[in-house]
């Protein structure tokens, strides 16, 4: 991404998923001393599988997969194993200059591990600065998340150019959003203040960073000095953050400066009134969360405000929130609805009576959801087996599947690969099944944020993504 960095979400992107809102590094996961010793052990599992069904590899053409393979060796903090795999690339596939998205994963790795130098090393074979920047990204990053934020900033400032400065801009807030995910906000906010001639893209940064700390005031007049896109999203999150602060006055008047279009048919004002509505839900408002609906204009975002009513009217009355669910007029934002009742009443009654329930649903595509979040719901407690058993009501062949990787990942990142190994192999060839495993190995080292990202179906029983 060159030039000033600008501010780019497309529809159904949680707004939780925004926070510190950066383009999502390619392949970027959590360093291994921040995963749980049960978690890294399932993703190391994962790719000794990958490593094993390698061996099989025959031709240049399939061990064009060995990359996926090193990618996720270096993620779990094996570099010689990664560097090896990496010299095993053949050198005459046509995509050779794919090889330096291997460079950047082994470099991070490096740096997670703590020898800057070695990472600083392996960047350097990339040739110049447009073609290291992405690396530098990486190495950064990961000094940041194991609390090396001096070294972090001490990377960053070796791209300082005149003619270079959106990559320090760039770097700034990638060292920004790690502080942010590991919990230091204050610093997060200091470092994104220290850019020199901060563009609208910095602005948004440390206006989001304002209002994590509780700073509404400050983010507002932050978002004011915005006056290009970025203004639009920005405006859309602070919304929010007035409406669960107990503002909704403010926060209606936050999001009604939007324009009603953000272009490409995003009804980027709806989208914020249907957050602020959301919020007051949440707070257990939901007459006024009904009465703000009544400002939306888009019939399909006020159904989608139904789920997050029904998500709360089951914490106490579930016949309620059912009637509630199936009141809804489109048949996949019902079964959205009806899935976030039944997830209610699973973790508060009890599987037994969640299913109980979803033995009254009888429409599709609205009991497979419901069976999905069930099942979600006995895999956070503990119960694979349950779950793998309720998945099997699930009527869709293609959905099933689909739901159970879901699951086998959280499986996976709770310390039980098994589920998981056993769905990437059921890829039809050998270098599809080094890829499917090795992919599965790096989505049990992603963040839960860069997960929730990737949600798109409500058969992966996603939760409300309101910050």
């Amino acid at each position: 991404m060159h030039g000033a960095y600008r501010l780019k979400v497309g529809r159904g992107v949680p707004l939780g998923a925004l926070l510190f809102s950066l383009p999502a590094l390619v392949g970027a996961g959590e360093i291994p001393s921040r995963v749980t010793a049960p978690r890294l052990a399932a993703a190391r599992a994962i790719v000794a599988e990958a490593e094993k069904a390698a061996q099989g590899l025959r031709t240049d053409s399939e061990r064009r997969s060995l990359r996926d393979l090193a990618r996720a060796q270096a993620a779990v903090g094996d570099v010689a194993a990664a560097q090896r795999t990496f010299a095993a690339i053949p050198n005459t596939l046509p995509d050779i200059g794919n090889n330096r998205f291997v460079v950047h994963k082994i470099a991070a790795a490096q740096a997670a591990a703590g020898d800057t130098a070695a990472a600083l090393a392996t960047v350097s074979t990339l040739g110049p600065l447009d073609e290291q920047w992405q690396a530098l990204e990486g190495v950064a990053r990961a000094q940041a998340a194991r609390g090396d934020v001096a070294g972090a900033l001490r990377t960053v400032a070796l791209t300082a150019r005149p003619d270079r400065e959106w990559v320090t801009v760039q770097l700034s807030l990638v060292v920004a959003t790690a502080q942010a995910e590991a919990g230091d906000v204050a610093g997060a906010l200091k470092t994104a203040q220290s850019i020199r001639n901060p563009d609208s893209g910095v602005r948004v940064t440390i206006a989001i960073a304002q209002a994590t700390s509780g700073n509404l005031a400050g983010a507002l007049a932050t978002a004011r000095t915005i006056t290009d896109d970025n203004r639009v999203l920005l405006n859309g999150i602070l919304a929010v953050y007035q409406a669960k602060a107990g503002d909704v006055a403010g926060a209606r008047r936050t999001a009604e400066e939007m324009p009603e279009d953000w272009g490409h048919g995003i009804p980027s004002r709806d989208a914020a009134v249907f957050g602020v509505a959301s919020a007051q839900a949440g707070r257990g408002d939901l007459a006024g969360a009904r009465a703000t609906a009544q400002r939306i204009k888009e019939p399909a975002m006020r159904d989608r405000l139904a789920v997050e009513i029904a998500r709360v009217q089951a914490k106490t009355d579930v016949a309620a929130a059912l009637g509630t669910a199936r009141g809804v007029g489109d048949a996949i934002t019902r079964a959205w609805a009806l899935q976030a009742v039944v997830m209610v009443q699973a973790r508060a009654a009890g599987v037994a009576a969640a299913l109980q329930t979803v033995a009254g649903i009888t429409e599709e595509p609205a009991k497979s959801a419901a069976l999905v979040g069930v099942a979600r719901v006995q895999t956070e407690q503990g119960d694979g087996a349950g779950a793998w058993t309720t998945l099997g009501g699930v009527a869709d062949g293609i959905l099933r599947s689909a739901a159970q990787k879901s699951i086998a990942l959280m499986l996976a990142r709770a310390g039980d690969p098994t589920r998981l190994i056993e769905t990437a192999r059921r890829a039809s060839d050998v270098a599809s099944r080094v890829m499917a495993l090795a992919a599965a190995a790096e989505d049990v080292m992603r963040s839960a944020d860069d997960l929730q990202r990737q949600v798109g179906s409500i058969f992966l029983a996603p939760e409300s993504g309101l910050p």
